[in-house]
């Protein structure tokens, strides 16, 4: 009898872990806590991603109108202006077409991102209250 104490006081003080009860797991209430945790992590770091790309693109949309003036009145309005431009206008001229060109791009590739987390957003949310329910 002592023997049997003595290795059950034994294993309970090296191996606490195994002193619990096997059948002794987390509510379903607490583990609805917790996956509601990690959706909400996930939720908020897409929309803070959501809000960077959004703010990006609305930024970028901006320098691009403002590119499109100056370029308009560096272009000139003549109808054969274009003909005896100046050399180093004909190149800031391309130079900003070609900027202009790659900030539409950025804007087309901002589109599909901003519309990627979109989805990523709304399946976390349906998620979120799919959980919810349970």
């Amino acid at each position: 009898m002592i023997l049997v104490l003595r290795i059950n006081w034994t294993v309970s003080v090296m191996f606490p872990f195994r002193a619990k009860s096997a059948n002794n797991f987390r509510s379903p209430a607490r583990d609805r806590e917790t996956d509601g945790q990690r959706f909400a992590a996930i939720r908020s770091a897409t929309r803070e991603a959501l809000d960077a790309a959004e703010r990006e693109k609305s930024a970028l949309g901006e320098r691009l109108e403002e590119a499109r003036t100056s370029a308009t009145i560096l272009a000139g309005t003549d109808t054969y202006e274009h003909e005896d431009r100046e050399p180093g206008r004909a190149a800031e001229l391309s130079e900003s077409e070609a900027q202009m060109s790659r900030a539409e791009q950025r804007l087309v590739e901002l589109d599909m991102h901003i519309s990627k987390l979109k989805r990523i957003e709304a399946a976390i949310l349906d998620e979120m209250a799919t959980a919810g329910q349970k």
